[in-house]
C-alpha cells in the first residue's frame, strides 16, 4: 500500500511531462495535479532523476522546474547526437580497414626485408670471428616488421607543447622508432600521415569528478556562477548540469534569501580524506588540444609523399599503357620474362592487382589527408576562437562580472601574457559572444564609453560566500562504533 501511495504522485506528474506541460514551479506542478504541496515536491524530485531538468530561480526566489522542449532520459542521447556518434563509428570502422590495407600493402616489402635478413645474417655471422657485429640484431629487425601492425600510433604517455600562438595544451608522445626510440616510428608517420594523431581524450566523467572535488574544498555549496568557471558553460547549461550533480551526489537545491539558487551537497564532505583528490582546473587554465594534420616534420612527410606519388604514377601506367600492351593478343610477353606470360593468361587478376587495387589505394592516400585539411582548418579557427574566450572569461572573472570595457579586458588579457597578443577588435568580437552566452549587460557609462557588465556573476559569487561563511557541516566520519571484525 505505501509502495502505490509513493509512486501515485510521481505517475500523475509523468503524464503532465508526457503531454507536453513541462515548465512550472512546485506550486503549479502541485495545482495542476492535485497533489500536496509535499507531495509534488517529492515527485518532482523523483522525476528529475529520471528526466533531464533544468532548475531556474526568479528574482522573487520561486524555483522553476524546465524539462526541455524535448523529455530525455536521463543518460539518453539526442538524435543529433546519435548520429554523431554513428557517424563517428564509421569512421573509426573505415580508419581500421584502411589501415590493415595500408598492412597488407606493406608486407608486400616481406620479401625484401627477409633478402636484407639473409645478407644481414651472413654479415653478422662474418662478423663474430673478429668480435664485431654489423648491422641490426634480429629482434630489431622483427620489431620493424611487428611495428606494421601496431596501429596506435601513440604509447599513451601526455606530453605538453606550445602552439604557434603561445597556448600550451597537452599531447600524444608519438610511437618510437624501433631503430631510434628518440625519433618516430616511420610507420606510424605513416598511419598518421592519413588519419592524423589522436587528440587527448578526455574523461567523459571529468566534469563530475571535478566538480565533486570542488564541492569537497568549498563546504559543500556552489552555485552556477561556478559552474560557467569551471567548464566554461552558458548558464542554461550550467543549470542543467547542476541538476545531474543534485541526482549524481545526493545533494539539495534550495534558494537563498537574496534569491539565489545553489546546491548543497552534505554527503559529499563526508569521508576519510585518504582518496586522492581530483585535481581542479578552471576553464581558463586549460586550453584545447591542437588539430594536427600529420603531427610529421616536413622532412618525413616529404618521403612519404614521393612514396605514394611513385606508386600512384606507376599504377597509372600499368593501367593506360604497360597492361594493355602486355594482354593484348601478341603482345610482348617477353617484356616481362615470367611475370609477362602470367600477367597475358591471367588479364583481369594483373589489371585489378597491379593496376586498380594500388591506384585506388593511392588516391585514397592522399584524398583522406586533403579533405581532413578542410575539417581541420574549421576546427582550428574555432579552437583558436575558444581559446580567446577562455582568456576572456577569466578577465570577467576576476573583475567579478564587474562593468568593463573592451580597451579595458584587452588590457587585462594582454599583460603579462605568454599567449599571443589579442587586438581589442578581436577581444571586441569574442566579447559580444561572450556576453550572449553568460548573459552580460551592455552599458554605456558616463563618459560615454561602452561597458559589458556581468551582474549574475558578481552577486552570485558574493551570496555563495556568505553562505560558505554561515554553514557549519561535520566533515568527519567521528569515531568508528562498530567493526564487522570485532
Amino acid at each position: 500500500m505505501t509502495a502505490a501511495v509513493t509512486k501515485e504522485p510521481a505517475a500523475l506528474l509523468e503524464k503532465k511531462l508526457h503531454k507536453g506541460q513541462r515548465h512550472f514551479t512546485l506550486n503549479e506542478a502541485a495545482a495542476s495535479t492535485g497533489l500536496y504541496v509535499d507531495d509534488a515536491r517529492n515527485a518532482l524530485d523523483e522525476l528529475i532523476k529520471k528526466y533531464v531538468c533544468r532548475l531556474q530561480v526568479t528574482e522573487n526566489g520561486d524555483l522553476i522546474y524546465d524539462f526541455g522542449k524535448n523529455l530525455l532520459r536521463r543518460g539518453e542521447k539526442t538524435f543529433e547526437e546519435k548520429m554523431a556518434q554513428l557517424r563517428e563509428r564509421l569512421w573509426q570502422l573505415f580508419t581500421v580497414i584502411y589501415k590493415a590495407w595500408i598492412a597488407v600493402t606493406l608486407v608486400v616489402y616481406f620479401v625484401l626485408f627477409v633478402i636484407i635478413l639473409i645478407a644481414l645474417i651472413l654479415a653478422m655471422s662474418a662478423g663474430k670471428k673478429d668480435g664485431k657485429v654489423r648491422g641490426p640484431s634480429l629482434e630489431t629487425l622483427g620489431n620493424i616488421f611487428a611495428s606494421i601492425f601496431r596501429w596506435r600510433t601513440n604509447t599513451g604517455t601526455v606530453l605538453y607543447r606550445t602552439d604557434r600562438r603561445g597556448y600550451p595544451y597537452r599531447q600524444y608522445e608519438p610511437r618510437p622508432s624501433p631503430l631510434n626510440e628518440n625519433k618516430k616510428s616511420f610507420i606510424a608517420s605513416v598511419y598518421d600521415f592519413v588519419f592524423g594523431p589522436a587528440r587527448v581524450e578526455i574523461d567523459p566523467l571529468h566534469n563530475q569528478k571535478e566538480v565533486a572535488a570542488y564541492l569537497r574544498k568549498q563546504n559543500g555549496i556552489i552555485v552556477t556562477s561556478e559552474l560557467c568557471a569551471l567548464a566554461g558553460w552558458n548558464f542554461p547549461q550550467a543549470e542543467t548540469f547542476l541538476t545531474d550533480c543534485l541526482v549524481r551526489f545526493q545533494g539539495e537545491v534550495k534558494v537563498s534569501d537574496n534569491g539565489v539558487m545553489y546546491g548543497q551537497f552534505d554527503e559529499l564532505l563526508r569521508g576519510l580524506d585518504k582518496v586522492e583528490p581530483y585535481k581542479i582546473v578552471h576553464y581558463w587554465d586549460e586550453y584545447e588540444p591542437d588539430y594536427q594534420l600529420a603531427g610529421n616534420s616536413p622532412g618525413r612527410n616529404l618521403v612519404i609523399i614521393l612514396m605514394n606519388a611513385f606508386n600512384l604514377i606507376f599504377a597509372f601506367y600499368l593501367l593506360t599503357n604497360l597492361l594493355p600492351a602486355l594482354t593484348a593478343p601478341g603482345g610482348p610477353a617477353d617484356m616481362l620474362p615470367g611475370l609477362g606470360d602470367w600477367i597475358a593468361a591471367h588479364d583481369f587478376a594483373a589489371y585489378l592487382l597491379l593496376g586498380w587495387i594500388p591506384l585506388i589505394f593511392s588516391v585514397l592516400f592522399f584524398a583522406i589527408p586533403l579533405l581532413r585539411w578542410f575539417k581541420i582548418s574549421k576546427a582550428r579557427r574555432q579552437r583558436h576562437r575558444n581559446n580567446i574566450r577562455k582568456r576572456l572569461f577569466k578577465a570577467i572573472y576576476q573583475e567579478n562580472g564587474n562593468p568593463q570595457t573592451a580597451a579595458q579586458i584587452h588590457q587585462i588579457v594582454n599583460t603579462g601574457a605568454r599567449e599571443e597578443q589579442l587586438p581589442v577588435s578581436l577581444v571586441e568580437s569574442v566579447l559580444r559572444e561572450v556576453a550572449l552566452d553568460l548573459p552580460g549587460d551592455t552599458l554605456v557609462s558616463a563618459e560615454g564609453q561602452v561597458q559589458y557588465a556581468f551582474p549574475r556573476i558578481g552577486y552570485e559569487l558574493k551570496e555563495v560566500t556568505t553562505l560558505r561563511s554561515q554553514s557549519r557541516r561535520a566533515e568527519t566520519l567521528g569515531k568508528i562504533i562498530m567493526d564487522s571484525e570485532n
